[in-house]
């Protein structure tokens, strides 16, 4: 599938996932939304050793995963107290146990744009975080603030992530370049989710997973 997707013959990519039961339909895209949040925290559930991340087009969308995905952390009690952050992206609430992801590069904490890891220790100036890699990283939010919530991010942050499982919400957005990056972050499995609002049917989902949007930009201009 991912040679597929890497040489634009998306169809036989998503055809592949169907088939195996990875393609789920939803009436609307909230209904997709909502379905994809509890395949996530199923999933989270039966294999917490697993990294996972979802995966979307626009940053409003990843914003309302987050929400959602955090909500299902404090509905089960695994986060500690909220600590309001003045975080780049605007004011954010982290707790003990959070998910976070790093936005910039950061020599000196040994941090990449798109480092994953969750908070161990937080107050209103400092935070400690265990990235997945294993190690623990403390900085004081005052100089290092480019954090947000690391459930769900754009597809766009994900280049060169690997992760042991993803779940894709698929919206109107999205082009070629984007079903293959999104398509192909996980080493386990993959969860594609779309609204028939969105959507008609698989084939239009294709098609604009199909769209290469490069040859669109030059005829802009």
């Amino acid at each position: 599938a991912t040679r597929h997707l890497a040489t634009g013959r998306t169809g036989l990519a998503v055809q592949a996932y169907d088939e195996r039961g990875m393609v789920h339909a939803a009436e609307t895209g909230e209904a997709a939304r909502g379905e994809l949040i509890e395949r996530w925290d199923r999933d989270r559930q039966a294999s917490p050793g697993d990294t996972r991340i979802i995966l979307t087009h626009t940053n409003d969308e990843v914003r309302e995963l987050n929400d959602a995905a955090r909500g299902r952390l404090r509905d089960t009690g695994e986060l500690g107290m909220d600590v309001s952050i003045k975080a780049d992206r605007g004011e954010r609430q982290f707790a003990s146990g959070d998910r976070i992801m790093f936005l910039r590069n950061e020599r000196g904490l040994g941090v990449k744009n798109g480092t994953l890891g969750t908070v161990e220790r937080i107050s209103a100036q400092s935070m400690a975080v265990r990235t997945d890699d294993g190690r623990s990283v403390a900085f004081d939010t005052k100089n290092y603030a480019h954090i947000d919530h690391g459930y769900a991010a754009t597809i766009h942050k994900a280049q060169g992530m690997t992760v042991d499982r993803t779940h894709v919400l698929a919206t109107p957005g999205m082009d070629s370049h984007g079903a293959y990056v999104g398509l192909s972050r996980h080493r386990d499995g993959v969860s594609l989710h779309y609204g028939r609002d969105d959507f008609a049917d698989q084939s239009k989902l294709v098609r604009t997973l199909s769209r290469e949007r490069g040859k669109d930009m030059a005829s802009d201009y």
